[in-house]
């Protein structure tokens, strides 16, 4: 299994429509991470374009190392140089319709960001983010030179990733210590952006690919 996720494929990923988390509370709102797509993001993403994740009426439990250790492959955190995010834009949510009239949905609604009406901020279409997949190419896998996957709240975003120009390919990727972390290893963190992200200083594609050859 080592053997078999060392090979790296840097990936282009650009947005072809907006997409958000609720990554960081605002005042009214929340508002997304700009600078970067998140390794496990891309990683289900991704899994679910190469139809590895069976349709299910509910979601199973929540256990990140069970599913990414299933995955043929790990990523790398996906980055990009100019940040950047529409303004804000006022969505609504229907408790009533969409968690029902729970006391407990109720009162954390009342006291947090997401009220009936509230803000999000968006990574806009056009933004080019760069990263890395290691162990199965997915575009050799598929006999495809594009694929187009969906991240986001509610899996809104669509994002289409493709091999770049040799210009413009990366030399380094950075990973995410919390993931490396959900497999017993301590990675040292340059940036700290959430509990679920933690990045990495720069690695070579070599050092990232010997790296997560020991996710397993």
């Amino acid at each position: 299994t080592g053997t078999a996720i060392m090979q790296a494929t840097v990936i282009q990923a650009t947005t072809l429509t907006p997409f958000c988390y609720h990554s960081l509370m605002v005042q009214q709102g929340t508002a997304t991470l700009p600078e970067i797509i998140g390794d496990r993001a891309l990683a289900f993403a991704l899994a679910s374009t190469l139809g590895m994740i069976a349709a299910r009426v509910a979601l199973p439990a929540k256990n990140y190392r069970q599913h990414l250790a299933i995955m043929p492959f790990r990523t790398a955190v996906f980055v990009t140089n100019e940040p950047r995010l529409l303004p804000p834009r006022v969505c609504r949510l229907n408790l009533d319709a969409e968690a029902g009239l729970k006391e407990k949905v109720q009162s954390v609604a009342k006291r947090g960001n997401l009220k009936d009406y509230f803000l999000i901020q968006e990574v806009p279409p056009g933004q080019v983010f760069y990263g890395a997949v290691f162990g199965l190419d997915p575009f050799r896998e598929t006999g495809q030179r594009e694929l187009v996957v969906r991240i986001g709240l509610h899996r809104n975003g669509m994002v289409k990733l493709e091999s770049p120009d040799s210009s413009t390919a990366p030399a380094t990727v950075r990973l995410n210590a919390a993931t490396a972390a959900l497999f017993g290893r301590e990675l040292s963190v340059e940036r700290y952006l959430l509990h679920g992200l933690q990045l990495t200083a720069p690695l070579t594609l070599a050092e990232a690919a010997a790296e997560v050859a020991t996710w397993n």
